[in-house]
């Protein structure tokens, strides 16, 4: 192989290997504990295997030193046993097993650790949404649509949405963990082996609650597309976020201010206060957009015959920065202020309550819906027209924009209208299913709690499976690291 090929072809794969050798040793440890069990090695071969993945581990990537031209980490790993218990019983640790079903299983097995973090991270942000909705649940605020004002809402209600929203993006992370937790070891290329394996024992050693079933499938790792998706649709929420958080801490908007710690100043204007932070997350959820790209054109046209591309690079880095921003946003939510009087300024001056005004004449009037609307639009172009703001329109304006709409007669007393034009009013009478009213935002905290509670749990179960299955592997090996002569 060429000095070339090595550095591009060879040297990439090991780099991440190494980078990965804790998983790599926890896949020969219950792969050696296999075979011995199975009676395909000595208990002695397989304590002299163990004594030296012992070293390896002591050791950890940074004491690794691969040779170049000896190829993957299987082989450099061989190598090196080679050097302390001979080549023949160093050799027995490739019995019944490839580089294919080694490699993905070495890489489930990371990726399977990189997910479960971020599951964590994404625990945390959702709790912390539930607190701070909770905090801020009777601010009165503006809701927006094409950026224009739309009808009054609560920031409490606001953070909600953005706490179900990732909800959902839980859900799919779980299902993705659910595929990635199927182990390939044994699948031993693409055929299987006549050898006499245990691949429930390997995977349950290794923690996995499963085994890829068709043997064919063992260096399969189209879960990476799914994996992609989740975090890209993860960082894709949180940017929305961020955005709006940009917006809203605005000299223009004032809604929210952000602690001193997220952000910096200007080199030339010192009347600055930089949201840093909010950028940061927004610079990785622009990186986010093209995992997916990424993700579709590794695993294309290769067919099944092409064992090359069959791993996403990218994707442990997308894990790590997906968990650090799912950390970073929560901080940010944590410190930030909420401008309560600077909230109901803005509402004040607002028109936000024309549909509520609309569906007072509809249901106590019996105007209908389109004709409603029309008479509240009326007035509010006429106010606009005449700088009469909403605070000091009168029945009678009500009235006279009813008769250009062609509707006479209306019974509207200064008091309903007073009532119809009010956001205060407009959040308490909010009834509907999910609304923005008292009772429904009590409703939907309850909801995020349980959902986060129910949430943390799938984590600890998971994280104790995998504890349980360490314990056990330990204990396994122990027993054979008493028969460490070959």
């Amino acid at each position: 192989m060429s000095a070339l090929v090595q550095k591009h072809k060879e040297q990439p794969q090991l780099d991440w290997e190494v980078k990965n050798l804790a998983s790599v040793l926890r896949v020969d440890e219950a792969h050696a504990v296999m075979l011995a069990e199975q009676g395909l090695i000595t208990e002695s071969q397989a304590g002299a295997i163990l004594g030296v993945i012992d070293q390896l581990k002591a050791a950890g990537p940074s004491k690794f030193a691969s040779k170049p031209g000896y190829g993957s980490i299987v082989l450099q790993i061989e190598r090196v046993l080679a050097t302390h218990i001979g080549e023949d019983t160093a050799g027995r640790l490739s019995i019944a097993r490839s580089r294919l079903d080694q490699g993905a299983t070495v890489r489930r097995v990371a990726d399977r650790d990189s997910a479960l973090e971020v599951a964590h991270r994404l625990t945390e942000l959702l709790a912390t949404l539930a607190d701070v909705a909770e905090r801020h649940k009777d601010v009165p605020t503006i809701s927006y649509t094409h950026l224009q004002q739309a009808q009054p809402a609560n920031f409490g209600h606001y953070l909600l949405a953005f706490e179900d929203r990732l909800e959902d993006a839980f859900d799919q992370l779980t299902q993705v963990y659910d595929r990635i937790d199927r182990c390939p070891l044994g699948a031993v290329g693409l055929s299987g082996t006549n050898l006499p394996t245990n691949r429930h024992r390997t995977a349950s050693l290794l923690g996995f609650s499963q085994i890829l079933d068709n043997s064919r499938r063992g260096r399969d790792a189209y879960y990476q597309i799914e994996m992609a998706c989740t975090l890209a649709m993860i960082m894709t929420i949180l940017n929305d976020l961020c955005t709006d958080l940009h917006v809203f801490s605005s000299t223009e908007f004032g809604v929210v201010e952000i602690d001193d710690c997220h952000c910096g100043t200007s080199s030339i204007f010192p009347q600055k206060k930089n949201p840093f932070a909010l950028e940061i997350v927004k610079k990785v959820a622009q990186d986010a957009a093209g995992w997916v790209a990424t993700a579709l054109a590794t695993f294309r046209n290769e067919g099944t015959g092409d064992t090359a591309n069959r791993s996403l690079g990218i994707l442990g880095d997308a894990c790590n920065k997906t968990s650090a921003m799912l950390q970073l946003t929560s901080e940010i939510l944590n410190l930030m202020v909420v401008n309560r009087s600077r909230c109901e300024a803005l509402l004040k001056n607002t028109w936000v309550t024309t549909n509520f005004l609309a569906n007072t004449l509809l249901l106590n009037h019996g105007v209908s819906y389109r004709t409603a609307h029309g008479v509240v639009a009326r007035l509010v172009k006429n106010s606009l027209e005449n700088r009469i703001s909403r605070a000091d329109v009168t029945i009678e304006m009500l009235q006279a924009a009813a008769e250009q709409m062609g509707v006479t007669g209306l019974g509207m007393s200064e008091q309903e209208l007073r009532a119809a034009l009010d956001p205060a009013e407009y959040i308490q009478q909010s009834s509907s299913f999910g609304s923005v009213g008292p009772e429904q935002v009590k409703r939907l905290l309850t909801s995020s709690r349980q959902k986060v509670v129910a949430n943390c749990l799938w984590v600890e179960s998971k994280e104790r499976h995998l504890e349980s299955a360490d314990a056990e592997l330990r204990e396994v090996t122990e027993k054979l690291r008493v028969h460490k002569r070959v």
